[in-house]
């Protein structure tokens, strides 16, 4: 048997030198084992190994710094613990900013992020945290990070956020515990905090199955706290015909058949618009989605002050006849819907209208303009007007409100300003003033000199010149004749002078413009900043034009449903009783004829545009 006698290898072997010359030992050792005595190789084979683990598993190599850092750590630790974070903070920072990176920098940006939020620094810690997220993406502390990250958005109030959070855990977590404490932590926020648009717009900004289907349970419960029975069941049908593998889906079950047996909502809009979802559940048409975010944050709105709240039972038309008419079929089984939003275009409008004609049910369009939509059905409420009554509106503003009796018109024979102009001209003459002069021009014509001229050769008794367009590129041509007359006589129009151009060109003459337009917001108006705020704190998105459509729209109709008995005949007699909605971009008031008889009057002048009255057309 070999015996080890040389005094190195009898030492305690804690140097680092120490263990280089005991490893250099065995393999030579080892060498004249395999080369003399075969037999011995596997004794010798084993004791190597044992000897190697235990060289391994000592503390090689380790250096002073090393020791140093742990303790500095063992005692922020100890101070944490004892909830004196202030001292902690400042030896966890010690250990991040005095030393490079090391085996306790990661641990000690965590906790002193923990700390800094015990304080309710919360800046602080919103800093902190959000370098450790870029920092350490695949840290073993993420899952905790995020979690103190939705405590930081409750503790501001922004609960959007502090839900989001919670999301991305069960994302991208692979610890069941941890997804399940971020689910119970998010259905509290949920519950507490958030509202079915809100929801909405997250689930659509996910494609993990995990985070959708957990969403949509949320959605469920909302409409089942608010009383929206239909709402809950359409949500929580979603989710187990498209998630049946998900966690949610026993839960959506007992709750699909618990909703069955709640009193549904007592009165429920149905909202049906050409939304075309895409395989993500995210609306594809823009202009459909943004109007839907403002008939929700209209309902959304009334809700709070409420009660009894209104359901929304909304549904994707998809331009397609075969979907509009399987929404009928669904809408017309419920007897508490009790009116319907949409569609927006005036062909399906068209669909929708035959498909519903024997069912007494008011429908209101924000957007289409068709003037014949009215007389294909008594239930039909046109929220935008029409052609037609845009030119009688010009006609009894420029009659009664500017006092005028003789006007000419220039229109063009394309688009919808033949429309306009024969509209205006006849509420004009009914009024008892005089069209002198009706002159036309193509889209594409570059010189209007001879139209102008005919125009103009009546200028001593000529008060106002109406020009409808149906194609705005016109207007540098119009404002390059026009300032060849010295005489200035007032000119009218469609809101399609809102993006003409040349008014530069032309400032004497542009500054004697007055046009109608179904639209004008003041921008700059501390009632339009308040309304953006709400509605951005609650969708995320700033308020704009189709918006505006969906929410005046919805105003109206819960206006009605306020001020009327029950059922839908009685909603339907407040409709036409003439009530005036005051919307952000435009009015709203209906007589018998069922089309909105009011429109903004628009002013430019000095390169701004002013709105002069919301003008209300009369019989």
């Amino acid at each position: 048997m070999i015996s080890v006698q040389n005094p190195r290898l009898q030492s305690n072997g804690n140097s680092y030198s120490d263990k280089l010359f005991f490893r250099r030992q065995i393999e030579e050792r080892f060498f004249i084992i395999i080369m003399k005595r075969p037999v011995q190789i596997l004794k010798y084979l084993l004791l190597v190994t044992i000897l190697i683990l235990v060289s391994f598993n000592s503390d090689f190599p380790q250096n002073d710094s090393e020791l140093e850092i742990s303790k500095q750590f063992d005692s922020a630790l100890n101070q944490f613990n004892s909830q004196d974070y202030d001292k902690a903070i400042e030896s966890f920072n010690k250990i991040i900013t005095d030393y490079d990176y090391n085996s306790k920098t990661t641990v000690s940006e965590f906790f002193k992020a923990k700390s800094l939020l015990q304080l309710k620094q919360l800046e602080e810690f919103k800093t902190a945290a959000d370098g450790f997220l870029e920092k350490y993406p695949d840290s073993r502390y993420i899952e905790e990070i995020r979690l103190m990250l939705a405590k930081y958005y409750i503790e501001v109030a922004n609960y959007y956020n502090a839900f989001r959070e919670t999301l991305l855990i069960i994302e991208k977590t692979n610890s069941s515990s941890y997804a399940n404490k971020a689910r119970e932590t998010g259905e509290g926020i949920a519950a507490k905090y958030l509202n079915d648009t809100q929801l909405q717009r997250l689930y659509s900004s996910f494609t993990s199955n995990k985070v959708k289907s957990f969403i949509l349970l949320q959605i469920g419960k909302y409409f089942i706290r608010n009383g929206d029975s239909l709402g809950a069941k359409g949500t929580l049908s979603d989710l187990m015909n498209t998630y049946p593998e998900s966690v949610e889906y026993d839960e959506a079950k007992k709750l699909y058949n618990y909703s069955y047996d709640t009193k549904p909502a007592s009165t429920v809009i149905g909202v049906m618009l050409p939304l075309e979802t895409d395989s993500f559940g995210e609306y594809t048409s823009k202009p459909a989605a943004e109007i839907l975010e403002g008939i929700k944050f209209a309902v959304n709105e009334f809700n709070q002050q409420k009660s009894e709240k209104i359901g929304l039972l909304i549904r994707d038309t998809k331009q397609e006849p075969d979907e509009i008419k399987k929404i009928r079929e669904e809408f017309t089984s419920h007897t508490s819907l009790i009116a319907i939003l949409g569609p927006i275009f005036s062909n399906e409008v068209r669909i929708a209208l035959k498909e519903f004609d024997d069912y007494d049910i008011p429908i209101i369009s924000p957007t289409a303009t068709d003037d014949d939509l009215t007389s294909l059905s008594r239930n039909f409420f046109q929220a935008n007007p029409s052609f037609s009554n845009r030119g009688k509106v010009m006609s009894q503003y420029i009659f009664y409100v500017e006092n005028k009796r003789t006007v000419s018109v220039l229109n063009s024979i394309n688009g919808y300003s033949p429309l306009l102009a024969a509209n205006f001209s006849e509420e004009f003459e009914r009024l008892g003033g005089k069209v002198l002069r009706k002159e036309s021009f193509r889209d594409s014509t570059t010189d209007f000199s001879a139209p102008l001229s005919n125009i103009y050769s009546d200028s001593l008794t000529t008060q106002g010149i109406y020009i409808p367009l149906s194609d705005n590129s016109v207007t540098p041509y119009i404002f390059s004749e026009l300032i060849k007359f010295y005489t200035k006589i007032q000119m009218y129009g469609n809101q399609d002078w809102f993006t003409a151009k040349g008014f530069e060109t032309a400032p004497e003459i542009s500054n004697n413009l007055i046009f109608t337009s179904d639209y004008f917001v003041d921008f700059n108006s501390e009632d339009y900043f308040n309304f953006n705020d709400q509605f951005n704190s609650i969708t995320g998105k700033d308020v704009n034009r189709n918006a505006l459509y969906g929410y005046d729209a919805a105003k109206f109709l819960l206006t009605a449903l306020r001020n009327s008995e029950s059922g839908r005949e009685n909603l339907r007699a407040k409709m036409i009783s003439g009530m005036i909605s005051s919307g952000i971009h435009n009015n709203i008031s209906f007589d018998e004829k069922r089309v909105n008889r009011f429109l903004n009057i628009v002013r430019y002048k000095n390169g701004i545009f002013d709105l002069v009255d919301k003008f209300r057309l009369t019989q």
